[in-house]
């Protein structure tokens, strides 16, 4: 119910008593009006037990202390230890299957202690074949034996999909029951990580470490449950020309999996190496970067190719494509061999990211669509458009968006056009349309349509339709603060609309 922002609002609202307007959630937050509302919207959805936050037009937002504390006590219960739900049996019984794949069980060896009906096994079968298939794999059955039917490749994707997360490496909770085995190999994972680092001269950063530990722990679990059974594999000679290549990345590869020969006391198949190398060079270490004038060919075309279809909203069209080609490209490259490679990068901000940048995560995924359709890509999911999405966003803010103003005072002239004089001395990205009168505003408003902020030295009625902003016509310095806050929150609303 509360994870990142949608628990800092809970947080924030279970100590105030009132509603608590939108303007200052968001600067608490650090986020837009509309991407308060889409937090609130979210956490409202996830309750089972009514509304969790109310709203109110004019008064904000308020916590529904007896919805939420009714909505705490039913994730507790659900989380006590004791009878498995559907969804933590089901767990429990896939990763049997992944770790000794292609192993076959005959149904009751796996269901049998559950003591569920045959009904309630069918539904598991057809939901787990369904998991499988999205890795291209098969749960296979024939007669009351099963069994999980694919290549070591992909049994490796869906055990890092499905069996390991982030909380696992950080909580230390790993797939092996016996807890002094589990955390010799967490140690000896670890090291291998360090042995990496120090052999490349480079950092591993994250989430390319997270996925790193990953690969080699998935390879000892394999080991132990399979041993000699793990399918060798295919590498192409194309293949064995990029290890030829990159040979400082492939004698890395080699020393770590000699280490795991000697750890597990067997000679490994030497299909390892490669997919270790597959690993490294999806992963944007240090060693792997290149200056952006040595960026490969196809790479550079993709990424101007993403560059230009993004920057052809009007929103964003002030970015600068050279700045941001210098830093895109460099995340393009390994992008290009994770999808390759089948390599999936969790994001562990994907959802703040969609909250914060809706419209621009929207405009990334369309470009990236578009893409795949013209260069035959994989499918770029959204984990992957997540990261792209922070790099726009951060070519956006380096080069903000310019806001059409217009300038109203009593007469239109005098005080409107000293405090044009000022504006245009003290900033630059704004473009004043016009000066006018109080008495011609509705006027000028119905003639322009892409005004983003009315300035004004008088106050304005309350009807007027676009985002208003009254000010002295000397333009303190506290005025000209607010004027810097209110083009920022509006930028960051046409970001996230």
């Amino acid at each position: 119910m509360a994870t990142g922002y949608n628990k800092s609002l809970l947080n924030y609202l279970l100590n105030r008593r009132d509603f608590v307007p939108g303007t200052e959630l968001s600067a608490v937050l650090g986020v837009s009006t509309k991407t308060v509302s889409r937090i609130v919207k979210h956490v409202n959805e996830q309750s089972t037990n009514g509304m969790i936050i109310e709203s109110q037009r004019g008064r904000g937002y308020r916590l529904n202390s007896s919805n939420y504390f009714a909505q705490r006590d039913l994730n507790a219960e659900a989380g006590k230890p004791g009878v498995l739900s559907s969804v933590e049996r089901r767990d429990e019984i896939i990763k049997r299957l992944l770790i000794t794949a292609p192993q076959q069980y005959r149904i009751n060896d796996l269901w049998g202690k559950f003591y569920i009906s045959e009904s309630a096994i069918a539904v598991d079968v057809r939901t787990l074949r369904s998991m499988l298939a999205k890795f291209d794999l098969d749960l296979a059955r024939s007669a009351d034996v099963i069994w999980v039917s694919g290549t070591e490749t992909d049994i490796r994707r869906a055990m890092a999909s499905l069996l390991v997360t982030d909380d696992d490496i950080a909580n230390g909770q790993f797939m092996h029951a016996d807890h002094t085995v589990q955390q010799r190999d967490v140690a000896f994972v670890s090291h291998q990580l360090d042995l990496i680092e120090d052999l490349t001269h480079a950092q591993v950063p994250y989430p390319y470490s997270v996925n790193l530990f990953t690969h080699l722990y998935i390879l000892i679990e394999r080991f132990r449950g399979v041993g000699a059974l793990i399918d060798e594999g295919e590498q192409g000679n194309a293949d064995e020309a990029l290890m030829e290549h990159h040979q400082e990345i492939t004698q890395v590869c080699e020393k770590v999996i000699g280490n795991f020969d000697v750890y597990l006391g067997s000679a490994l198949p030497r299909i390892e190496v490669y997919y270790l190398y597959q690993y490294l060079t999806s992963s944007r270490i240090d060693f792997a970067q290149l200056d952006p004038h040595e960026i490969p060919d196809d790479v550079r075309e993709l990424t101007y190719e993403l560059i230009d279809h993004v920057a052809e909203d009007p929103a964003f069209r002030t970015i600068d494509k050279q700045a941001l080609f210098a830093h895109l490209s460099l995340h393009m490259k390994p992008l290009m061999n994770r999808l390759r490679n089948n390599i999936r990068v969790a994001n562990n901000l994907l959802e703040q990211i969609k909250l914060e940048y809706p419209y621009l995560f929207s405009k990334v995924s369309d470009a990236c669509r578009e893409l795949e359709r013209r260069h035959g890509l994989a499918r770029i999911d959204d984990e992957e458009l997540g990261f792209i999405t922070v790099h726009f966003a951060q070519a956006v803010e380096r080069a903000p968006m310019p806001l059409n103003l217009l300038l109203v005072c009593t007469t239109g002239l005098g005080t409107a056009q000293l405090l044009q004089a000022k504006i245009a001395k003290r900033f630059s990205g704004f473009n004043i349309v016009e000066t006018v009168s109080s008495r011609n505003l509705a006027q000028t408003l119905a003639k322009y349509s892409d005004i983003d902020l009315v300035v004004s030295t008088v106050r304005l009625p309350d009807e007027v339709a676009a985002p208003t902003l009254v000010v002295s016509a000397m333009l303190t310095t506290e005025d000209q603060d607010r004027l810097e806050q209110e083009a920022n929150r509006i930028r960051r609303e046409a970001m996230g609309r």
